[in-house]
């Protein structure tokens, strides 16, 4: 307890399913006006005791917390044709609803259009037409609780949609088999994530309009070739020419994928609803005077794009709410939210290809051995990952040395060779 703050109610919780009047915390009451904000804010502290106080954090769970439902439909259809050959198309979706996500409570959007209205604890009642920072934690939707953050909702109303079609094309011989399977789909959820310790909603969080985009792991193009094959070489071979070269095989596997999508964010944006100082990563970022989406991407080679995978030059921060007023009174310099929807910008195109070569020793009719030497990323091949930062507002802040839309890191592994002998008996 804050000191000077009376304790009406030393367990500090009230009684069950009761709004204790004592129970009212700090930053609940309104005691007055701040004579230093011209658009009237009140300024909270202990009822009774006259002093600021800190902010208070709530969490809140739906009374009816609803669990995951999901539905999954198909329509697949086959069809054999030449030597062993089988063609497979279909069309597979998914939906889910009652998914995991959290929120913040926001500070409420008010205007002269829309004003906020308040009563004070004299009982006079006065009107918020402005987003300062001063009154922040007057707007907030819900009494006791600081407008600025001071609330997380623990919500079961995100959603997911599946859509793809699948094609896959396979024959299997005595020999080996081969497989290709090419699918091209495309994921939209509220959010990717049911983390509960970080928000998951984008840009204005009082509703998930903002959070529909492309799933976090979705990939547009996904082409996978499987194989197996005996190599018929040196089959009639006797004595130490069929045992060093007869019974080989080799084996694979190759993908081919598109990138992942990722946000372009501002972490200066917002603060007319989150407060100042208070970044999220689940900000939009603005779009330049001019400027489009497609014109965010660089072109070229990806080796010649790692330092710059973005233009910078196509984004700009989210927008002031009151440019005019901000010029004299930095109380007004509170920012909108950005422009830029959620997961626009899809990283680099990735493969890899995988190569087993295989070699059967016949010992005796019980016992035999099985040679293998494995290839991960047998060519070596350098799959990016997608920029590590992508907060314009550092760019802003550094134009010269910024770290924004660069390229740093690589996704899986280089080439690794693998020997392994083993014994059947």
């Amino acid at each position: 307890m804050l000191p000077g703050c009376p304790d009406p109610n030393p367990n500090a919780l009230p009684q069950a399913g009761v709004i204790d009047p004592n129970f009212v915390p700090c930053l609940g009451i309104l005691q007055g006006f701040a004579g230093n904000d011209p658009n009237g804010a009140p300024t909270y502290a202990c009822k009774g005791a006259g002093i600021p106080s800190t902010n208070i954090f709530g969490l809140v769970v739906p009374r009816k917390f609803v669990s995951p439902n999901t539905q999954q439909w198909n329509l697949t259809l086959q069809r054999e044709f030449g030597k062993d050959w089988v063609l497979e198309l279909g069309y597979v979706g998914t939906h889910a609803v009652h998914l995991r996500e959290t929120r913040t409570n926001l500070s409420v959007n008010t205007s002269p259009a829309n004003p906020l209205m308040l009563t004070d604890a004299g009982g006079n009642q006065f009107s918020i037409t402005a987003n300062t920072l001063a009154n922040g934690p007057a707007r907030s939707s819900a009494q006791g609780i600081n407008g600025y953050s001071g609330m997380q909702l623990f919500a079961d109303d995100a959603y997911s949609h599946y859509h793809s079609l699948q094609a896959t094309l396979s024959r299997r011989w005595g020999a080996g088999y081969f497989q290709a399977a090419y699918t091209f789909s495309r994921s939209t959820d509220a959010t990717s994530s049911g983390n509960t310790a970080l928000n998951t909603a984008f840009n204005d969080e009082t509703s998930l309009d903002a959070s529909r985009g492309l799933s976090d792991f979705d990939r547009t193009h996904r082409f996978v070739v499987s194989y197996r094959y005996d190599l018929p070489i040196f089959k009639g071979a006797t004595g130490a020419k069929r045992a060093l070269l007869a019974n080989w095989g080799i084996s694979g596997i190759t993908i081919l994928q598109s990138g992942t999508p990722f946000s372009v964010t501002d972490s200066a944006a917002g603060t007319g609803f989150l407060g100042p100082g208070l970044t999220s990563a689940t900000l939009g970022g603005q779009l330049a005077p001019g400027a489009s989406i497609g014109a965010g991407n660089t072109s070229g080679d990806i080796h010649q794009r790692i330092d710059g995978y973005l233009n910078p030059a196509n984004f700009t921060g989210a927008p002031l709410l009151y440019p005019t007023e901000c010029a004299n009174d930095d109380n007004f310099c509170t920012t909108a939210f950005g422009n830029l929807g959620r997961n626009i910008y899809r990283g680099p195109f990735q493969q890899n290809w995988d190569f087993s070569l295989l070699k059967n020793f016949r010992l005796s009719e019980r016992q035999s051995l099985r040679f293998t030497a494995d290839f991960f990323n047998i060519w070596n091949h350098a799959n990016f990952g997608n920029p590590a930062n992508t907060d314009i507002e550092s760019y802003l802040a550094n134009p010269s040395n910024s770290p924004f839309g660069k390229i740093v890191s690589t996704v899986g592994t280089p080439r690794l060779i693998q020997f392994s002998l083993r014994w059947a008996f």
